[in-house]
């Protein structure tokens, strides 16, 4: 089997090959997305003599975590006909493009993965947050603020006054958010404005700024919002406007992608009534996995700790990550003492982007240390060196923004 980079001439074989993998892949729909230029920089093949078997395509992908920018490599898709599978070709493509990666100096690779498990055994881990709601028109509170913004809204195919605007939105969340924002390529960013069922609604003021936004779409009475951000309060409240202004169009909404701390006093008046509720279910999905330990860890610790921790990492897929890590005095420096606590390089993921505090992976059994499986559950106080950890790595609220 050779595994090597493909280019575009190879557009349609990979477009079979995701039609025979995956039930929900359109390929009209998807059309753009394979014909943008920026996608084909890292896209991978796996051959059969000279019979393309399976595909994988990652991309450039600028994020932020705890408001510092890597530069990261996201993982697309990935697909291998079915008389191929479970041969370990997604394993040896994944350590071509990880190879290539490092040798660029990005130390994170993302995607939201089919198999869960599988990745976890690849090192990596689940990195942010993302909720979802669904709820009925009646659960929506009638007051509203005065927000003196204006609403626009329309059609996303084709229009230049809405793509003009979410780009905008976009561009301030990513200047501004304490989120974890995210810059793609051209051929998935741009995707959402050649959808022909997509619509947005923008709220800005008298200067043209943007205070908020959404992407949503309609069918049968029902509005799903793909997107939904706000700059400030005054764009939520105009946005809940728009939401209010369809009570005969619409029955029920579903909001996908909201961040865990989400004010939903301020959307809704109660979360049941008269036999109508808000549902919101865990819809995490985005993976992270390091690639470089040392040099993540440095540019993302708190520098104010005086104390340290020694950090014995595991991993099972790289075993030049395979070292010890003091952490502390304001720097971070590969180590020969004796350790502090071991941890997976796919809880690190975890830690280092602040979905899991040190003291719940403590808790959990994944921040180990000495009888890990004999850890008191409940109020205990944990080690000393779990606060210090806390105190270098806090834990923070994280949620996937693309």
């Amino acid at each position: 089997m050779e595994i090597r980079r493909i280019d575009s001439a190879y557009k349609e074989r990979i477009i079979e090959i995701f039609s025979m993998s995956f039930e929900y892949f359109e390929p009209e729909e998807s059309e753009y997305f394979f014909s943008d230029p920026s996608l084909w920089d890292y896209v991978w093949g796996a051959f059969d003599r000279e019979r393309l078997v399976a595909a994988y395509i990652s991309y450039k992908y600028l994020a932020k975590i705890r408001n510092r920018i890597f530069e990261c490599r996201y993982v697309e898709a990935v697909a291998t006909l079915p008389e191929y599978r479970n041969g370990g070709i997604t394993r040896k493509i994944l350590l071509r493009d990880i190879e290539e990666a490092k040798d660029r100096g990005v130390h994170f690779i993302m995607l939201d993965p089919f198999k869960h498990d599988f990745y976890v055994k690849l090192g990596f881990g689940l990195g942010f947050e993302s909720l979802e709601y669904t709820f009925d028109y009646s659960l929506l509170s009638g007051d509203l603020e005065e927000d003196n913004l204006k609403l626009v809204s329309g059609k996303l195919f084709e229009k230049d006054e809405m793509r003009e605007l979410i780009s905008q939105t976009r561009k301030t969340l990513w200047e501004t958010s304490r989120y974890t924002e995210a810059i793609e390529i051209d051929a998935c960013s741009q995707e959402i404005f050649h959808r022909k069922d997509l619509f947005g609604a923008v709220a800005i003021d008298d200067r043209g700024l943007s205070h908020g936004m959404m992407i949503y779409g309609k069918k049968e009475r029902k509005m799903v919002i793909e997107s939904f951000a706000f700059i400030d309060l005054a764009g939520l409240y105009a946005l809940k406007r728009f939401l209010l202004n369809h009570r005969d169009q619409i029955a029920t909404f579903e909001m996908r992608k909201m961040p865990p701390d989400f004010p939903v006093e301020l959307l809704f008046h109660s979360r049941w009534q008269a036999g109508r509720e808000l549902k919101i279910m865990d819809a995490s999905s985005r993976m992270v996995r390091v690639l470089d330990p040392l040099p993540v860890v440095s540019r993302l610790i708190d520098t104010s700790p005086s104390e340290s921790v020694v950090l014995k990492i595991k991993d099972r897929l790289l075993p030049e990550n395979n070292v010890k890590i003091a952490i502390g005095n304001g720097k971070a420096e590969i180590s020969e003492a004796v350790e502090d606590f071991e941890i997976e390089i796919s809880d690190l993921a975890t830690l280092l982007t602040g979905r899991l505090s040190p003291m719940r992976l403590w808790r959990l059994g994944k921040l180990r240390v000495g009888p890990w499986k004999n850890i008191p559950w409940g109020i205990s106080e944990p080690p000393g060196k779990v606060r210090i950890l806390e105190s270098i790595f806090p834990g923070v609220i994280t949620h996937n923004a693309i």
